[in-house]
């Protein structure tokens, strides 16, 4: 099917989603000053909402407020007390809104963090998210209808396989799973008529990048790529280069919190991602807890989620670190504030004998069904073992052996997996590694061109 017809399926499929976007490809030239109007005329509502519809908050905000017409604009926020994981998971019946006229689905996060959180969203809200990623593809060149592949996992919409689905086949998209890699299956993704149809390739950096490898091997790349966008992991400079080395097209970094309600992502210029407004607020905090706003200063990324009445998350500590890159026009045109890029995701790859790789995204999308973890990490030791540290929370009830199976079961028997419990072991400068691969470090590349 053509670009033209794709387009009318979609369209037809998700109209809300579509106009949600053409609202937002409407509002690019929009000045700081009709954005903070807009964001401060919802914060108002929402925190109105709250206190009539969310039982957490008045309990939470005791002590803070009195009435919430005492929060008028964003920096009014800092009189409000943060809303940590631990409060969501620990209270999440009572975050969840009393509006019987509100129906929403239950949502999990990545757990990118190592700590997933569950969460409900409306189907409007469900649509606004989408609108965010086609405003960041359109970037990247990508058009509505156009074939594009998918390279991760649950969390960028595919599993373990390569199967489509009804969805995929209006979307015009394809899929190739980041946790399954190898180059017998990367031939196998060349040797398709819409290989070289592709136009935008989205998912995970680390995939993307082991994708790359593979590709240069066989001497090929799609030729009608327009672009590449990467998402939830730090993607280093390193990959960033050798991703646009290899497919010689730019790539553009995205940074996505749905259940924060935030999503940035770099225009062609590639200075800083461009964060919408459309869902949430972000503010930066300084060790102080006070509101940065100047610019290059790294901080604490808050969210206030104003587009949800499900579940409105109001200063909501997201565990990643930004800071403030820009607040003037970009070259593109583009008015909206651009942060620097994210710290706090980064992890390594798992790497397996039969040459199968699995991404950090990947593991977080297995680990985050287990109940009652706390954290985890996976640290791979040898070509055949990895130590997974596992620290158990409320809830958790699985044994030893009951782990390793899910384990073997979820990700693979090639490697022994050695369970230990406690907290996961920090980098010198206290970040949490998901994925460490110290094995992989003492290693040579595996094909001379890398």
């Amino acid at each position: 099917m053509n670009q033209l017809l794709h387009r009318f399926l979609i369209t037809a499929s998700v109209p809300q989603r579509i106009a949600l976007f053409r609202l937002m490809q409407s509002r690019i030239s929009w000045s700081p000053e009709q954005i903070r109007a807009f964001q401060e005329q919802h914060l108002r509502e929402i925190v109105g909402y709250c206190w009539r519809h969310i039982p957490f908050y008045r309990d939470h905000w005791r002590g803070a407020i009195d009435d919430p017409r005492a929060i008028q604009t964003i920096d009014d926020l800092q009189m409000l007390p943060i809303l940590t994981k631990d409060h969501v998971r620990e209270h999440l019946s009572t975050l969840v809104t009393t509006d019987p006229r509100v129906k929403s689905t239950e949502a999990r996060t990545g757990g990118s963090t190592g700590r997933p959180i569950i969460f409900r969203m409306t189907y409007r809200d469900e649509q606004l998210a989408w609108a965010h990623m086609y405003m960041g593809w359109s970037w990247a060149g990508y058009r509505i209808g156009d074939p594009f592949l998918i390279v991760g996992g649950e969390s960028v919409g595919i599993g373990l396989g390569d199967k489509r689905t009804l969805a995929d086949k209006v979307m015009n998209r394809w899929v190739t799973s980041g946790s399954n890699l190898s180059l017998e299956r990367t031939r196998a993704l060349t040797q398709t008529p819409h290989f070289h149809k592709i136009r935008l390739i989205y998912g995970y950096p680390n995939s993307i990048k082991e994708l790359c490898e593979y590709l240069e091997h066989l001497g090929t790349r799609p030729t009608a790529l327009q672009g590449v966008i990467c998402t939830a992991e730090v993607m280093l400079p390193e990959v960033r280069q050798r991703i646009q080395n290899v497919l010689k097209v730019k790539v553009l970094d995205q940074y996505g919190l749905n259940d924060g309600g935030l999503h940035a992502c770099e225009g062609p210029e590639q200075d800083g991602l461009h964060l919408s407004f459309h869902r949430g607020i972000l503010e930066i905090l300084d060790d102080d807890n006070r509101q940065i706003r100047a610019l290059k200063q790294t901080g604490r990324a808050i969210a206030t989620l104003f587009s949800n009445q499900a579940m409105p998350f109001i200063r909501y500590e997201t565990g990643d670190r930004v800071h403030w890159h820009s607040f003037d026009t970009a070259p593109s045109g583009v008015r909206w504030p651009r942060i620097g890029p994210v710290d706090g995701r980064t992890g390594d790859v798992l790497h397996f004998p039969s040459g199968r790789k699995v991404p950090m995204p990947g593991l977080t999308l297995v680990m985050r069904w287990i109940e009652g973890l706390s954290s985890y990490q996976f640290i791979q030791t040898d070509a055949n073992q990895v130590r997974v540290r596992l620290e158990r929370g409320t809830g958790f009830a699985m044994t030893e052996d009951q782990v390793r199976q899910f384990l073997q079961e979820r990700i693979g028997t090639e490697v022994s997996w050695l369970i230990e419990w406690g907290k996961p072991e920090l980098t010198q400068n206290g970040k949490l590694l998901i994925i460490r691969n110290d094995w992989l470090k003492r290693q040579p590349p595996p094909f001379s061109g890398r």
